[in-house]
């Protein structure tokens, strides 16, 4: 979406960051590489941590942010948490620039879901439905206790085309490898259900269930 956006209206998207709590939004920025959001560290100390245990997580290592502010003198914050999710990327920025970098934001430690024991965000899901062109940018996750076990269902958008079941095999092993899941994957050609305006653009495309 973001480069259909670019190439079809000729523009340059930046990602930005920021929260009312600290100076709002332009704490961070990306740049013309596109490759994290550089953040003034002379005017906050961003640290990545464990959302659960609160440990401090090294450089490029998925966390929870936490920020306090070195200059603001009104109503400073000290090791404020903010429940957004992101990374804070290790090495030097194609730039230039010397300023720390964040990865955009994944999510917030309140999407969190536990199943079967493991901590799972769903962006962590997002992450591995863009690696299969077949699907769309659409999905649904699904939670459910089922015979004393959890349940996680994923519904992706797929066109009439492609093997059902292959495909279902495929993301369940992408999954199981990524998050550590062992995956029963089931496939199902039951339509998308679509409001009326989308119905006639989206009745053509199929639904793909792959419960975990």
């Amino acid at each position: 979406m973001r480069k259909r956006i670019t190439e079809e209206l000729g523009i340059e998207i930046y990602d930005i960051y920021g929260l009312t709590e600290i100076y709002g939004p332009g704490i961070g920025i990306s740049c013309s590489h596109d490759c994290g959001m550089h953040y003034w560290d002379d005017y906050i100390y961003i640290e990545i941590i464990d959302p659960v245990t609160g440990e401090v997580l090294p450089d490029g290592e998925l966390g929870e942010i936490v920020i306090t502010t070195l200059v603001k003198e009104g109503a400073p914050l000290i090791r404020y948490r903010t429940h957004d999710l992101s990374r804070i990327i290790p090495g030097d920025c194609p730039c230039g620039s010397k300023f720390p970098r964040l990865d955009t934001i994944m999510g917030r430690t309140d999407d969190m879901m536990k199943i079967k024991g493991v901590n799972v965000f769903p962006t962590q899901i997002e992450e591995i439905l863009k690696e299969f062109p077949e699907v769309s940018s659409e999905y649904q996750i699904r939670i459910s206790h089922l015979d004393g076990k959890d349940t996680m269902r994923i519904y992706v958008e797929t066109n009439g085309t492609v093997d059902f079941l292959d495909l279902a095999k495929r993301i369940a092993s992408k999954v199981k490898s990524r998050i550590g899941f062992t995956p029963l994957a089931k496939s199902s050609r039951d339509r998308l259900v679509a409001s009326k305006r989308e119905k006639d653009q989206t009745c053509h495309r199929r639904t793909l269930r792959i419960i975990i």
